[in-house]
């Protein structure tokens, strides 16, 4: 291996939660997002989970905002303390703008 990263997307380092949802729309999980990109992202969680091959979750960035996303598992690493998951986006779409969501507003 040459050392270059042969990532398709830079990723940037987040400290911040993923929620991943269940079939019937409800989350089923949250966890620590570790970095993201435009292709995917990767987290941790203490005790493994079992995941769906496709999911879908939704992350908050405070500068990209609320976003959606489908997505698949591509990658697990077991640690002793912490199990760690790649996800690759199928598609990635933003809910909500940046700042926090109030609500409706009220005409």
């Amino acid at each position: 291996m040459n050392g270059k990263d042969k990532r398709r997307a830079p990723r940037s380092r987040h400290n911040s939660v993923i929620e991943i949802f269940d079939a019937e729309g409800k989350v089923a999980a949250t966890a620590r997002l570790v970095d993201f990109s435009d292709v995917g992202a990767a987290f941790s969680v203490g005790d493994p989970l079992v995941m769906p091959d496709r999911f879908r979750a939704r992350v908050r960035l405070f500068d990209r905002g609320v976003l959606e996303a489908e997505a698949r598992v591509v990658w697990v690493k077991r640690d002793k303390n912490v199990t760690r998951y790649g996800i690759a986006f199928d598609s990635l779409t933003r809910v909500h703008p940046t700042g926090e969501f109030k609500g409706p507003k009220e005409i």
